[in-house]
């Protein structure tokens, strides 16, 4: 004879809903996961396809194993080849061109669409902005300036020594008549500049500057002295 069990409906604890949710969409989420899984490993698997007939490689049936192993072969070689990195410069110049291009094109077709906008300021807007897309394609790259080497002239004294040739007057005898003058002598003295650019004020009328780069020094007028 079979035992029987009496349950008692109220001892046993109702399920949360919490629970329940997830008993119910776990199986669900479990097979959302699995088809995208195959759907990326079937778009992957055309790729690499199409890549290994490229480089001469007959490939006849494929696994998802193989799939994965053969990406990760490609991807390797073309790192080897520095082929994944794109350059910043020429990527970031390409979009600029496109975003500018198709600004061109929204401003175009808005002023020949909106009625009384004047011909000659929408020709002239259009002109404009067709000129500035031809200044963007002649963009370059920027070369480094060439370094700017200062020429120097050769001279034929010393880069310290001016040559400044001074009248200097011998000195003074009193004349044994009023008729007799004494002659000034000339001759070149090598005058090291000073560092400063100042010229020294001359201390008496008699000293005059002929020229830059020339000073004479005359003497005195003559005097005739009783002694």
């Amino acid at each position: 004879m079979a035992s029987t069990y009496e349950v008692n409906i109220e001892d046993v604890e109702p399920l949360s809903r919490t629970y329940q949710y997830r008993k119910v969409m776990k199986p669900m989420l479990e097979r959302k996961r699995r088809a995208r899984i195959n759907k990326c490993l079937d778009e992957l698997k055309d790729l690499m396809v199409g890549a290994l007939q490229s480089e001469g490689e007959t490939i006849t049936k494929l696994e998802k194993a193989d799939v994965l192993e053969l990406t990760v072969r490609h991807l390797r070689k073309l790192k080897q080849h520095h082929a994944l990195a794109l350059p910043p410069h020429n990527h970031a110049h390409d979009k600029f061109r496109a975003g500018f291009t198709h600004c061109a094109n929204e401003v175009s077709r808005f002023v020949t669409s909106v009625p009384g906008v004047d011909i000659h300021v929408s020709t002239r807007l259009l002109s404009h902005l067709g000129s500035c897309i031809n200044q963007i394609d002649k963009i370059s790259v920027p070369q480094p300036a060439a370094p700017i080497t200062p020429a120097v002239t050769p001279t034929s004294t010393p880069p310290n020594m001016v040559p400044i040739t001074v009248t200097v007057p011998r000195v003074y005898t009193p004349p044994a008549s009023p008729e007799s003058k004494p002659s000034p002598t000339s001759m070149p003295v090598m005058v090291s500049p000073q560092p400063t650019a100042v010229s020294p004020k001359p201390s008496s009328p008699s000293q005059q500057v002929s020229a830059p780069g020339r000073v004479g020094v005359p003497s005195g007028s003559p005097m005739w002295r009783p002694w």
